[in-house]
């Protein structure tokens, strides 16, 4: 190898590096962009969802089939995405998260929302959110976190360090 080769495959694996390192940030900023704009696209989804099945009232009356109907018309025009289930999610989203936009926790995927949904108790969730966002946790640790109990756990343990650490 001449001393020119040695000194080109170096600067070489540098500039190598330094593509996939900007290639690498730009996927992460843009997969982070078009979740935040999901995330806010479901919760706006259930807010008008809420706002027609209510139609000025307090609660929604029962037996409507606003959500079935939803449903096939959206499917047919946007494909997989909009089930009954789904749709019952983003209603579910908007009414258990009214205050959360225009200003959602960023990080936080539309899994990890999914999950939250589940947690009955509104100051575990609110803790879980709280958390998630902080901690910047993955939905694979809310979900581990929630279904091991881990807010309930900290709230009745007298030494939290343990409970901290087992977490971690």
């Amino acid at each position: 190898m001449t001393t020119e080769n040695k000194n080109i495959a170096p600067t070489y694996a540098n500039l190598l590096e330094d593509v996939r390192q900007i290639i690498d940030t730009a996927r992460r900023q843009a997969y982070a962009a078009i979740n935040q704009a999901m995330v806010g696209a479901y919760w706006q989804l259930g807010k008008r969802i809420v706002q027609e099945e209510q139609n000025g009232k307090t609660r929604a009356d029962y037996g409507t089939q606003l959500l079935k109907q939803l449903s096939k018309s959206l499917t047919e025009e946007y494909g997989k995405g909009f089930s009954v289930n789904q749709l019952y999610y983003f209603r579910q989203f908007y009414i258990t998260f009214p205050e959360i936009f225009p200003t959602p926790c960023g990080i936080l995927t539309w899994s990890h929302y999914k999950r939250l949904l589940s947690v009955q108790n509104e100051e575990a969730r609110k803790w879980y959110l709280k958390e998630a966002s902080e901690q910047m946790w993955s939905y694979a640790t809310l979900n581990r976190n929630i279904a091991t109990l881990y807010y309930e756990r900290l709230l009745m343990s007298q030494q939290k360090e343990p409970v901290e650490q087992e977490m971690k």
